[in-house]
């Protein structure tokens, strides 16, 4: 890993020079980015936030894999020393996938969060599925709130950094001066180094897993097959699906199938399975080219398809409607938040009597180990309007309130933040860990703008302690055998992947799912790529190619 702790990034280089200054990890655009200030400036100093209270149930040192705690946090550590501001105001526009909360003058959370703020906070709530749209509208319209989520992975969202509409924030976090906010300085150099447009700081970037999902298998039916929880390949893993949907049904007479879902975040089990590695990556020449042009690609979706042949599948395995799919699966994908919370292993075991779930080592497909592509090292951010940085008085106070919102696990107002006013929006159960109190729910959410830093450690809920050993095991084997893509931090680097990435994408799951399901032949593999490269794929390659030139990768 490149260590950016005192190097030097040159302020109005463009994406070549930036790129090139950090190497493996940093990101870049093929355009220059908006407000670029100019001069050097030294990455943001990494100062680690305070140790937890409790020990780890287990501490890793490989790359991609983190700490495991199976303890809840009893004593909160206070993260922010400052007093709070003197009034004002600071809005923001944000995302949210329900509801907003309760109006200001009937949400006594919203009103202690502006008393510990010290400022009237003032959020814009956008629904999900209109988000780009009016993000859109609010960039046209030139009134860009002070704070802003945003999603680099979309067109809309990083042409707003394009334009300038967001502050450079390069010379303000250099070095140690990100110091005066201690939530913002507790993420490490690789999360900035691989957030950055054109070698610039214009994003607070979250903390996130490299290893956010994993397979789980329904033990109690792989139990009983010839193979067993543990096959070597992909022909003893065939089998044993097989050998599932065989059964016909499981406990209480639910149908049972080797796999009931299909969809393009489930193939990367099977990508895992058959060593695909990233979407883009280099052959034997060392020349760029996409997973689909491998021969590993091919003969994943031959093993798919003649898995569905052979009744592996559901037949309702594509549907797009989750209601559809009732019956129960052998293996299946899920969040490893989803697993090892409170209403994961344990609550699934509770609602099928009779089922046993367990977490799954997936193989490799020739009888080695899989290959996993690790995430991208951030994940959702908080740009700060241009127009409002303009005044320091003011971006240090913009900042102060990103800070507070940023704070660590384990920290007093983490727990605010998240939980709200204890006896009121939570209390705290047995075990220490905050409950929601229904009732007053519709209070939060307030807050979502705030971006995650410090401990990002995996917390395994004590309802999911029983298979702590399982999880432990399972990850770590897969960040052993993890990779990080070559494009890591360059993403942006394509215009052509901006403005069509999501064609591209449905293009291939139409022809990916007409393969599987038989509408579509194998033969006419070769026939697809070509049409995919023809549709932007070859500017997409050689945008990308040009962008790891730069980069001296």
């Amino acid at each position: 890993m490149v260590d950016f702790t005192r190097r030097k990034f040159l302020g109005a280089v463009g994406a070549a020079g930036a790129a090139a200054a950090v190497g493996a990890t940093a990101a870049g655009c093929s355009e220059n980015a908006g407000g670029s200030a100019g001069g050097d400036y030294d990455m943001p100093t990494y100062q680690p936030a305070p140790e937890l209270d409790v020990q780890p149930f287990y501490a890793t040192e490989t790359e991609g894999m983190e700490s495991v705690y199976t303890e809840q946090v009893q004593t909160y550590f206070k993260s922010v020393n400052r007093e709070p501001a003197s009034g004002g105001t600071v809005t923001s526009f944000q995302l949210t996938w329900g509801d907003p909360s309760k109006p200001l003058e009937e949400n006594p959370y919203w009103q202690e969060l502006n008393e510990r703020l010290g400022v009237s906070f003032e959020p814009q709530f956008v629904p999900q599925p209109v988000f780009d749209q009016k993000f859109a509208t609010m960039l046209a319209s030139g009134e860009v709130p002070d704070l802003v989520f945003v999603n680099d992975q979309s067109a809309v969202n990083l042409q707003g950094i394009r334009d300038g509409a967001f502050a450079d924030l390069s010379e303000t976090l250099s070095g140690d001066n990100i110091l005066k906010w201690p939530n913002l300085a507790a993420r490490k150099e690789e999360i900035w180094g691989a957030s950055l447009k054109d070698g610039r700081i214009y994003q607070i970037p979250s903390t996130v897993w490299a290893l956010t999902n994993l397979p789980v298998m329904r033990a109690d039916l792989v139990d009983q097959t010839s193979i067993g929880r543990a096959p070597k390949d992909a022909e003893q893993l065939f089998t044993m699906l097989k050998e599932v949907s065989a059964l016909g049904s499981g406990p209480g007479g639910q149908k049972v199938y080797g796999l009931n879902q299909y969809a393009p975040d489930k193939a990367l089990m099977f990508q895992r399975l058959f060593k695909t590695g990233p979407e883009w990556q280099h052959n034997d020449n060392g020349d760029l080219v996409h997973m689909i042009e491998t021969e590993n690609y091919r003969l994943m979706l031959e093993w798919l398809a003649r898995a569905w042949a052979e009744g592996v599948f559901d037949p309702v395995s594509m549907s797009p409607t989750p209601t559809d799919i009732v019956s129960g699966a052998a293996l299946r994908y899920d969040a490893v938040g989803a697993a090892i919370g409170a209403a994961g292993m344990s609550q699934w075991e509770a609602d099928l009597p009779g089922a046993k779930f367990d977490f799954f080592d997936m193989p490799g497909f020739d009888g080695s180990s899989q290959l996993v592509v690790r995430n991208i090292p951030y994940g959702r951010s908080t740009c700060v309007s241009a127009a409002a940085a303009e005044d320091e008085e003011r971006l240090t106070q913009i900042l102060n309130v990103l800070d507070y919102f940023s704070a660590p696990y384990g920290s007093e107002e983490h727990l605010f933040v998240n939980s709200g006013i204890e006896g009121r929006n939570f209390d705290f159960d047995e075990h220490g860990i905050p409950i929601p109190n229904a009732d007053n729910l519709p209070e939060m959410g307030v807050q979502y703008v705030g971006v995650t830093s410090g401990d990002n450690s995996y917390r395994i809920h004590p309802n999911a302690a029983p298979w702590a050993d399982s999880f432990v095991a399972v990850v770590e084997a897969m960040a052993h055998n993890s990779i990080v893509r070559p494009l890591e931090g360059l993403e942006g680097a394509s215009q052509t992947f901006i403005t069509k990435g999501a064609q591209l994408k449905q293009l291939l799951t139409d022809f990916e799912n007409g393969v599987i399901t038989g509408r579509e032949s194998i033969d006419d593999l070769e026939s697809f790529v070509s049409n995919y490269m023809s549709q932007g794929g070859t500017q997409v390659k050689d945008e990308y190619t040009q962008a790891l030139k730069d980069a001296g990768k």
